[in-house]
């Protein structure tokens, strides 16, 4: 029995109508069925899409819609072999990018790549094939580098993959060495720095790893289920309740800056066009870099000692930039 869709709804149908009319122009010739699993939609809706999309076009000076200006295509192509083949698109430009716009595009999409269950993806190798293509000019070769060793990161992506409990070896945040086993949930990236997101046996609760800290990652068996968790897919940092309170101050729009720090129960309040945060760090060794993402648009307020290893943080960032060794300032 063929896989029955749900309808799609006038929303849904602009968006793919949009998304469509690029994707048919760029493959020249394509089958309803290659379509419709590009789309997800089933075959039956591809033709319907492409029915109405033939009643469209782009409006003459005087507004009216004359043959010239509407879509067509090959109905014997459409109606005989079921291929869709446009006859006419009344674009008079196809959008282009520029060589350094494709080349920072075509830079995040092999950091996708590299993501656990990316890596096989043959429409990002296509999508990697249309953006060079479609470069206003020559592309750049590149290569994106990352930190964390690949035999480590594969590791760990196949416990997640395979539902494994990892025995790693790591360093906290505090600086000590502990043996943790952790059940994992999830493996993300967040500025070119690897996560586990799993739960901790140890605390008995969700915890996040970074896979640099961990000097060794070992599958030893099949992991458990536990409570599901309430914190959003993006949310990588939770609080604990021993962790220090640190208040910042910064513009509302600026926001996006710390939200890898913020959690939905964290605190945050709004005075006119200023954003109050209340963000929660295991230590004060991590005020810094909760300070490089404030530089020049907020400010630690509270509390003093927070404030006081920012300020350190600050000088030490300026020795090093004068080519001394931190603490001579």
């Amino acid at each position: 029995m063929a896989e029955r869709r749900p309808p799609i709804t006038s929303s849904d149908k602009l968006a793919l109508l949009l998304g469509l009319v690029p994707y048919l122009i760029d493959e020249v010739r394509v089958s309803v069925t290659e379509a419709a699993a590009q789309f997800e939609v089933s075959p039956e809706q591809m033709r319907s899409l492409v029915g109405y999309l033939t009643g469209t076009g782009e409006p003459g000076p005087d507004g009216l819609y004359l043959p010239q200006g509407l879509f067509d295509i090959d109905w014997d192509d459409f109606e005989q072999r079921d291929v869709i083949r446009f006859r006419q698109a009344p674009l008079d430009e196809k959008p282009r990018l520029s060589s350094r716009e494709a080349s920072a595009l075509l830079a995040g999409l092999q950091a996708l790549s590299a993501l656990p269950g990316f890596s096989e993806r043959a429409d990002l190798e296509r999508l990697t094939e249309k953006l060079a293509r479609g470069a206003s000019g020559e592309v750049a070769p590149m290569a994106v580098q990352f930190r964390t060793a690949d035999a480590l990161r594969e590791t760990v992506a196949a416990a997640v993959a395979g539902n494994e409990r990892l025995r790693l070896d790591y360093v906290t945040t505090r600086g000590d060495r502990a043996e943790r086993e952790v059940d994992p949930i999830r493996l993300e990236s967040v500025d070119d720095v690897w996560y586990l997101r799993g739960w901790c046996l140890s605390r008995d609760a969700e915890r996040t790893f970074r896979l640099d800290r961990m000097a060794s990652a070992v599958a030893i068996g099949p992991a458990e289920t536990h409570e599901p968790s309430t914190a959003d897919a993006g949310e990588l940092f939770r609080s604990d309740s021993d962790d220090l309170l640190v208040t910042v101050e910064l513009p509302a729009a600026s926001l996006p800056l710390i939200a890898d720090y913020l959690g939905p129960e964290d605190a945050l309040e709004y005075r006119a066009d200023r954003a109050i945060a209340r963000i929660p760090l295991a230590h004060l060794g991590l005020v810094g870099r909760l300070a490089t993402r404030l530089a020049g648009v907020g400010a630690i307020t509270e509390p003093p000692d927070a404030r006081a290893a920012a300020a350190q943080w600050a000088r030490d960032a300026l020795a090093a930039a004068d080519g001394q060794n931190p603490g001579e300032r």
